[in-house]
């Protein structure tokens, strides 16, 4: 009996013993582990921020040359393919131009603008006082009219462009009275939710010629930093067209705009 007590306090220690070098294995392999990453973090660490360094990065929806537009304070040096830009820059600088990146490079929404010009006269011209059909078009005409006293009016028109954000368009407007011609820059959308963004236009100028040659051309419009409600319809300006006195009469711009 005492052999077999023994016997199993034998067992019992080697077991015990077993479990104790597992336990020291384990955390040995925990602090090698621990040396390793502190190593690591401090050889990081140790890295010369001011050190110039080489960094390529392929773009999907940006050109290179926006990116080298707008990260000029980073980058020292660069050369750049179609979808591709190499750059020279401090290593301090890498997490402010990989930010930039990551804002910059993301797909970009098509804005449709329609606009409407329209000629307005205080006198009653029947054959000008045409039914609009589009019902929003016409209350915004209708608010004019109340406004200004309009007492006629002729939608000349529409004409319609498609730009992406960020860009802009020149056209010349359909018109069956003069030559009109637009310019559109810096559109871009607010907002990510469909039917509550907006679109903010920050120039648009519509010019007049008295020709189709740009001799004596007249800026007529010169409006800036205008947003507009998606699918909305806003008055950009008005302006004095034609003759004075009677004759006289005031030409409205109106644009929509619509985000695919």
């Amino acid at each position: 009996m005492r052999k077999k007590n023994i016997s199993i306090l034998f067992f019992v220690l080697i077991f015990v013993f077993t479990i104790f070098l597992m336990k020291v294995t384990l955390l040995s392999a925990e602090l090698v582990q621990e040396e390793q990453a502190n190593t690591e973090s401090s050889k990081q660490i140790s890295q010369d921020q001011e050190e110039i360094v080489i960094k390529t990065y392929s773009l999907k929806f940006v050109s290179p040359l926006e990116i080298k537009n707008a990260a000029g304070l980073y980058i020292l040096a660069s050369t750049t393919t179609d979808d591709t830009i190499t750059v020279q820059i401090r290593r301090k600088n890498i997490p402010r131009l990989e930010e930039l990146i990551k804002k910059l490079d993301v797909e970009k929404k098509t804005i449709l603008i329609k606009v409407y010009t329209v000629i307005a006269s205080k006198e009653k011209e029947p054959q000008e006082d045409e039914a609009i059909e589009n019902k929003d078009l016409r209350k915004v005409l209708d608010e004019l009219r109340n406004l200004w006293n309009f007492k006629s009016y002729k939608v000349d028109g529409p004409s319609f462009v498609t730009i992406n954000e960020y860009s802009g368009a020149s056209l010349r407007l359909v018109s069956s009275v003069s030559y009109f011609y637009m310019h559109i820059l810096h559109a871009k959308v607010k907002g990510e939710e469909a039917g509550k963004r907006h679109v903010s236009i920050g120039l648009i100028q519509l010019k007049w010629r008295p020709g189709i040659t740009a001799e004596n051309e007249q800026t007529l419009i010169d409006a800036g930093d205008i947003t507009i409600k998606e699918n909305g319809y806003l008055v950009a300006g008005i302006s004095g067209y034609g003759l004075s006195g009677r004759d006289a009469k005031a030409l409205i711009l109106i644009i929509n705009a619509e985000i695919k």
